[in-house]
Formats: structure tokens, C-alpha cells, sequence
């Protein structure tokens, strides 16, 4: 798995879509606040201006026709309006009719400006109330400070992108920054008693490759730890063989000494009793160090590498993806080398092992290429498993019982299958248990 330091182009959409919501949600905000806040001045102060305007003009075109009326006051002579049949009100315009009529007892046919304004801001086309000698007269009165003039201005506008994206980036930040991390510090290990539990693997792009880092530094020193219990216990059980050798050589030899050197058999001896509980204490060490744990978590991509790395000229290849598991290692290395071997002995190479996971359930298949089965699957692993025929060839080892139980123990089950290669699929399904999660 290839990890950079910088975000990945996963992590730039999410966060593009943090500020789009962010940015989203300060809009409606904006929305919000000028429907309950400012929209009742605003509807005020329309309401006032416009009504005045509309008596003024028109009492001033009860005595002139028009055209004299004074330069500033915009008009249009249509009878189906400047704007054409179409109304085009809002709930806003609505509600301005309304008041005009209750406030002032004007009831007046609107029409919205529409492009190209008249008035950079917009406003209303408004039908006045004229002698006949006139004929139909549209008043224009500029909206102004209308929520929907307001809701374009530019100070508003941008006010309300920075703050979405503002919004967004903090949201991203604890999302994807501040929760992961914060997994990371709960889950390092505050001791130095081997096995250290793995950290989980999540986060941008560069948290995941720390974070990955540390799991294979952790995995190291898992691996040394147990390498080393190894060693003292190997060391300890190769001691004790000479000791005991020496032990049965002296006590027949003292038989036959002379008494002038006994005292010297005898320092012999006490020597072998030293070597006795130095050796006692070294299997002491590697008891007190030995810590008897089922379970581990581990990299499963890393560590079937590791195990593939252990055959010869590229016989067994991995393909899979980064995978974080929690299982009893010891099992599974048991399980995939018998399941190897066997595929090495009755197929031929390369042995190809992938695993994936699909409905919260972890497969991992050993394919081979050689002849397949005769039958289409094993029968389920609540009994021990009968015996699998490649072809002309009968396996009936201890190794698919051994993979059976581990599967088993792991809630789930083991199914042999030809594979797509043209040989035997061997896959264990294992699931998450109530005293295991399985992934990490």
C-alpha cells in the first residue's frame, strides 16, 4: 500500500464537500436570519415607501398628464404590464400587497422587475390607479433593502461563503484530523510488555501512513519479543542436555576416583549446580517474558508478505489490500502453511493468496494451479472435514482439520472449490465473534 505525506485526492473531495455542506448550511442560516431578524423591518419600510410614492403619483396625475411629471419618476404606459402577462411575485412581494392593502387601503397589481433591471438592485413594476384620460400607468419603485436584494449583496455574499468554508474546514479537521488522532493516542500502548496492540488505521492520508508505520514498527517489535522468548528457551533446553550429560559422566567417574580427589569431583559438582539455576533462571526469564496470548492484532497484507518471503523462487504470491486484524497468529500460520504445503504437493505453482472483505466478513483464499476438485465444496466444519480428491489423488492429513478448528474458532467455516487458476481454492470465512471483533 502506497501512502503519501500530503492529503490524497479521497481526502480533497472530502473535504470540497465539507465546505459545499459548510457553505450550505451558512446560506440557509442566512436565509434564516433574514426571514426572522430583518424581513419585518425590511417589509416595514417597502411597505411606507412604496405606499407613499404610489398616493403621491397619483394624486399628482389626477391634475397632469405623465409626461410632466418630474424627471426621476420612472413609468411605463402598457396595459399588460412592462413585464408581460407574468406576475412572478414571491411570498415576499405577496405579503407586501397585503400591507399596502391593510395599511394604507391600496390594493395595486405588481409585477417584479425582471432582467434587464431597471434599477441595478431590482424592483417593482406597480399599475396606478389613473383618470381614464391617461390610460394604463406602471409606477417603478426601486426594492432596495428587500430580503432579496439583501440576500445579493456582496458584503452578505461573501460573508457567508467564508463562513462556510470556515465551517467546512473545522468539521473536516475534526472528522478526519482530531477524532483519528485522538484514537491514535488512546490506543498506543503504554507498556512494554510484548504483544503491543496495533493502532487503527485511519485519517488522511498522512495520519494513515504514520500510523501504518507504527504498526510495522509495533509488529517488529512483537516479533522480536517472541524471537527472543525463543532464544532463552532455546538456550535454556540446550543447557540442561550437557548438564545432564555431565551429571551421569561425574557420578560414574566418582565411583572410580581415588579419595584424594573426591574434593575435587566434589567442586565439580557444585559448579554443575551453579550451571544448574543460571540455566533455571534464563527459563524463568523467558517464562516471566511469555505472556500466553490467543489473540493479536497485525497487519494481515504485511504479514502474509512475511510468509510468503519464507518459500523459494516467488512460489507463493500475494495479492490484497491493506487489512487490520485481530486473530491468533499461531493458528493462522498453521492453517496457511499446511493449506501452502498441500497446494505445493498436489498443485503447482505459484500458490496465490488474496483476501477481501465483504458483509463484515473476512475471506482468505489460497489458490493453486493444479487439477482442482471432483467434488464442488467441503461440507460444513462442525464435524472434522472428510477428505478433499484432487483428482486421482486422496489428501487425508491432519492439515484441513488443523484449518477446519481454526476457522471454527473464528466463527466462521472453510470451503474448497476449484479456482478461477484451474486449481484448488482453499478460502476461510471468518466473522466477527463476541470475544473477538476480527478487524481492527
Amino acid at each position: 500500500m502506497s501512502a503519501s505525506t500530503r492529503l490524497s485526492g479521497l481526502d480533497w473531495i472530502r473535504l470540497i464537500a465539507f465546505w459545499l455542506l459548510g457553505c450550505g448550511i451558512s446560506f440557509a442560516g442566512l436565509v434564516l436570519l433574514l426571514q426572522t431578524l430583518f424581513e419585518p423591518g425590511l417589509l416595514s419600510e417597502s411597505m411606507v415607501r412604496i405606499g407613499r410614492s404610489v398616493v403621491l403619483v397619483e394624486t399628482v396625475l389626477e391634475r397632469l398628464p405623465p409626461e410632466r411629471l418630474p424627471y426621476g419618476v420612472l413609468i411605463s404606459r402598457s396595459g399588460i404590464g412592462p413585464e408581460g402577462p407574468e406576475d412572478g411575485l414571491n411570498s415576499f412581494d405577496r405579503e407586501l400587497q397585503a400591507q399596502l392593502q391593510r395599511q394604507f387601503g391600496l390594493r395595486r397589481r405588481f409585477q417584479r422587475d425582471r432582467q434587464p433591471f431597471a434599477d441595478p438592485w431590482g424592483g417593482y413594476w406597480i399599475r396606478l390607479q389613473v383618470p381614464e384620460r391617461n390610460g394604463p400607468v406602471w409606477l417603478y419603485q426601486p426594492e432596495r433593502l428587500a430580503s432579496s436584494s439583501a440576500w445579493f449583496l456582496p458584503l452578505l455574499r461573501t460573508g457567508a461563503v467564508f463562513m462556510g468554508v470556515l465551517l467546512g474546514t473545522v468539521a473536516f479537521l475534526r472528522w478526519r484530523v482530531e477524532r483519528p488522532f485522538d484514537r491514535v493516542l488512546r490506543s498506543l500502548p503504554d507498556t512494554t510488555l510484548a504483544p503491543l496492540p496495533l493502532l487503527p488505521e485511519r485519517g488522511i492520508a498522512p495520519l494513515q501512513l504514520l500510523t501504518m508505520r507504527i504498526n510495522r514498527l509495533l509488529e517488529r517489535i512483537n516479533d522480536e519479543d517472541s524471537s527472543r522468548r525463543a532464544l532463552l528457551r532455546g538456550l535454556a533446553h540446550d543447557l540442561a542436555g550437557p548438564q545432564s550429560r555431565l551429571r551421569l559422566r561425574l557420578e560414574s567417574l566418582e565411583q572410580r576416583l581415588e579419595p584424594r580427589h573426591l574434593s575435587a569431583a566434589s567442586a565439580l559438582q557444585a559448579d554443575l549446580e551453579q550451571l544448574g539455576q543460571l540455566t533455571e533462571q534464563i527459563t524463568l526469564l523467558a517464562d516471566r517474558a511469555w505472556t500466553p496470548v490467543q489473540m493479536r492484532e497485525f497487519a494481515l497484507d504485511d504479514y502474509c508478505r512475511r510468509l510468503a518471503a519464507t518459500y523459494q523462487g516467488g512460489a507463493v504470491q500475494v495479492e490484497m489490500r491493506r487489512l487490520l486484524v485481530r486473530l491468533d497468529i499461531l493458528g493462522l500460520e498453521r492453517s496457511l502453511r499446511n493449506l501452502i504445503d498441500n497446494a505445493l504437493e498436489h498443485g503447482r505453482a505459484p500458490v496465490r493468496l488474496s483476501a477481501f472483505v465483504r458483509s463484515n466478513v473476512l475471506h482468505l483464499r489460497v489458490e493453486d494451479h493444479g487439477c482442482g476438485l471432483s467434488t464442488p465444496t467441503l461440507p460444513t466444519i462442525s464435524s472434522p472435514p472428510p477428505a478433499a480428491d484432487r483428482g486421482r489423488r486422496v489428501h487425508r492429513g491432519l492439515g484441513l482439520q488443523i484449518v477446519s478448528g481454526f476457522c471454527h474458532d473464528n466463527g466462521g467455516r472453510l470451503l474448497l472449490e476449484s479456482s478461477s487458476l484451474g486449481g484448488l481454492r482453499a478460502e476461510l470465512l471468518l466473522q466477527p465473534t463476541a470475544a473477538n471483533p476480527l478487524f481492527v
